[in-house]
């Protein structure tokens, strides 16, 4: 308990601690009215059945006298009026103090989700190439909210019933010590035994029930993201299975989760409740003035009634909190894990910063890149210029490590070895993002959200930043302006469907390129961006490509050589080394690997 109380400590900023510390306060506030509520039923009891009690207790007879009352049954009435008042009051204290445990609890669901966002998205791109990204949806969708229903609540909840329990116990060790014993230990000693022996148990299902979880995401993410091919090869039923098997185990975890914090239960209330009989019994034995044993019967009945609640959601939620301490462990590693000095920084990229000074040449010096748990280099010892205003292209065969290369140029990946330099500055963790404010991309696969061409071209740009006039300009440049504006429904407002479905390759493939020019960028950089079209609609592509290349620094990955016919300078890796270089031409003549592949991919 205490190294969770800890885990929760630490991913909970300031503002979050000191609620939590005014929540256990009106909690505390909340647990000693209940009991105030609870003892004021032995004195009311008792005034009934014996009123000459309203004159030999000291407290009863001075409020008598006090207050000038002429008759003991106005007194009381009077008394029955102060104790419902007392039990109002407390279940409306009760009543807002569960409001504040509900609302901190779920509004803490919500900054933890979205810090856990954030770190996640603060991460260097290597850390994505060993995730799967419905994992992480998992995590900050689901696992943060399971982790507030199914931890945060209960532990609030163990603390609440818990404080009410103590002060019903206080209150009833003061009234009778003996008989107080005997019900905290034939209680207590039930929960704790049956919590100790299937504690290890909660543990390990829990974790099966995290991994359930994984695995049935990971089903509908692959189901949806490849609904075409889904659907084409008739592959329906092996998603549906794949999830089904994983949501029937996750679905009996919960349930025997749930069956467990029950267990205790029906057998308790038969003991409680038989127990008072057999309390009554002890009484009339033990005192000498039997008209003491309805008001202490009254007493423990009313104070049972409170407490066997009490007691039983602790146990429940104690339970709940083993079985679930798998999805604490997890978030608490992906928040706390290492430390990343951009995440601070994530608020201010709305705000772009100045370019990086770009006027004569991009150097990658002696660079050299290993994959994480990789033996082999993927690149090494790359030493070449890339001169302003030139279009440079990288060819190979697969694996060569062309897309490894550019993504040092983007800045996705940091060199072990060498350096990337930017007119003589080197770029490293305190400029990329000035480096990256030069750059536009074009991927070989287009993402497209479902929704409008103007915010897919102004991608991630608040709405009422967008610049309408450099959207229609980047359309323009893509050869794209045309097409949105005459057969396009809704010209630029048109909504392009989940992934571009309502648009052909070479339309999607021009919209990355409009959104590239975007931000008016000095390099675009092409990812194979014709490979996976055919020869009409890369036609379409590259005269749009070359319509960017008059007043842009080019840098293009291809299989397709014609695409780089044009380029100034291109770079035939393989194996990681810069095997050839040259115009293409001059390859064709001087390098028979290339004549090879321009043969097969021509």
């Amino acid at each position: 308990m205490l190294s969770t109380i800890n885990k929760l400590r630490q991913i909970l900023n300031r503002r979050e601690k000191i609620q939590v510390a005014a929540l256990l306060g009106a909690i505390m506030v909340m647990a000693f009215t209940q009991a105030l509520g609870v003892a004021s039923v032995m004195p009311f009891i008792g005034l009934v059945i014996e009123p000459e009690i309203a004159f030999e207790n000291r407290w009863l007879s001075w409020a008598y006298d006090t207050l000038g009352f002429a008759s003991i049954n106005s007194f009381i009435i009077f008394v029955g009026f102060v104790m419902f008042s007392i039990i109002v009051f407390s279940n409306a204290i009760s009543a807002a103090g569960t409001w504040l445990k509900i609302r901190f609890a779920w509004m803490n669901n919500h900054r933890l989700s979205r810090r856990l966002l954030e770190k996640y998205l603060s991460m260097p791109y290597v850390f994505f190439l060993n995730q799967n990204s419905s994992d992480l949806r998992k995590n900050v969708l689901n696992e943060v909210r399971h982790l507030t229903s199914s931890y945060l609540i209960p532990l609030l909840t163990i603390f609440t019933r818990g404080m009410i329990a103590i002060f019903m116990i206080i209150m009833l060790l003061w009234v009778d010590v003996l008989i107080s014993l005997i019900a905290l230990a034939v209680l207590g000693g039930a929960y704790g035994i049956v919590f100790w022996r299937v504690n290890r148990t909660l543990k390990k299902r829990g974790t099966e029930r995290m991994e359930a979880n994984r695995m049935r995401f990971k089903a509908v993410g692959e189901a949806f993201g490849g609904i075409k091919e889904v659907k084409v090869m008739n592959r329906e039923p092996h998603f549906l299975q794949a999830y089904s098997k994983q949501s029937l185990k996750m679905a009996r975890l919960l349930a025997w989760n749930a069956m467990i914090g029950q267990i205790p239960k029906f057998a308790l209330e038969a003991i409680a409740f038989g127990g008072i009989i057999v309390f009554v019994l002890i009484i009339l034995l033990t005192r000498e003035d039997p008209r003491q044993v309805i008001p202490l019967a009254a007493l423990f009945a009313f104070a049972g009634h409170r407490l066997m609640p009490a007691m039983n959601e602790v146990f429940q939620n104690m339970t709940k909190m083993q079985f679930n301490k798998a999805v604490l462990d997890r978030v608490y590693d992906d928040i706390m894990a290492g430390t990343n000095p951009s995440a601070e920084s994530l608020k201010d990229k709305n705000q772009l910063p100045s370019q990086l000074p770009f006027t004569k040449e991009i150097h990658l010096k002696n660079v050299t890149y290993n994959y994480p748990n990789a033996n082999v280099p993927v690149i090494e010892d790359i030493n070449i210029a890339i001169e302003y205003n030139t279009s440079v292209a990288f060819v190979g065969p697969t694996g060569a490590g062309k897309t490894t290369l550019v993504d040092i140029i983007l800045g996705l990946l940091v060199p072990q070895k060498g350096s990337l330099v930017v007119d003589n500055i080197k770029v490293d963790e305190t400029n990329l993002i000035n480096w990256q404010r030069n750059i536009g991309y074009v991927p070989q696969f287009i993402y497209l959200s479902d929704d409008t061409v103007t915010r897919n071209i102004a991608f991630g740009v608040p709405d009422k930043q967008i610049d309408h006039q450099a959207v229609q300009w980047a359309a323009r440049i893509a050869n794209l302006d045309q097409f949105i504006t005459e057969e396009l429904p809704y010209g630029y407002d048109t909504h392009v469907g989940e992934r571009g479905v309502r648009l052909s390759g070479g339309q999607r493939q021009r919209i990355g390129i409009a959104r590239a020019l975007y931000l008016d960028p000095t390099v675009l950089v092409f990812d194979e961006a014709t490979s996976a079209l055919d020869g009409t609609t890369e036609d379409a592509v590259l005269e749009a490509m070359e319509n960017a290349a008059q007043m842009k620094t080019l840098i293009i990955i291809a299989h397709r050589l014609p695409t780089v016919k044009n380029c100034d300078q291109i770079y035939l890796l393989d194996r990681g080394k810069i095997v050839a270089w040259g115009k293409y031409e001059e390859l064709l003549e001087s390098n028979r690997q290339f004549r090879e592949m321009a043969k097969v991919r021509s």
